[in-house]
């Protein structure tokens, strides 16, 4: 009996040191993947001479954590409000009164989906490895 529940101890042990390090390997792999996802951000964003990038040099990373959780959320910090604007496009007045659409300048979904495959990738690397 007591074979038994050695067994039963030690592979309790095993679990718990593995669910740490599936823990660690995914807090990593999460940093990781939201640093490339707001340089990649910084990189192809919009920039009006005008403004002289701010818009683009604007991508922060902001840790977030709930107990044991950890989450990161990349966020434009200076004009936090355009990013929906410039994603889909919007309507504006011209000089005239009259009314146009600026055309849609999709640049975040394109690199929120290099983070998310990032990240897959980095899990599966640090758990092998």
């Amino acid at each position: 009996m007591s074979d038994g529940m050695n067994f039963a101890v030690e592979m309790s042990q095993m679990m718990d040191e593995y669910k740490l390090e599936v823990m660690r390997a995914a807090k990593e792999a999460a940093k990781e993947a939201a640093d490339v996802t707001a340089k990649e951000l910084k990189k192809t964003s919009p920039r009006k001479k005008k403004k002289g990038g701010k818009y683009a040099r604007g991508w922060r990373v902001k840790k977030q954590e709930l107990g044991t959780l950890t989450s990161y959320v990349v966020y434009n910090g200076t004009y936090p409000g355009l990013t929906h604007l410039l994603e889909r496009g919007h309507v504006v007045s011209n000089q005239y009164g009259s009314w146009g659409r600026l055309r849609a300048q999709p640049h975040i979904a394109p690199a929120a989906e290099a983070g998310i495959q990032r990240f897959e990738l980095g899990i599966r690397a640090r758990l092998r490895g």
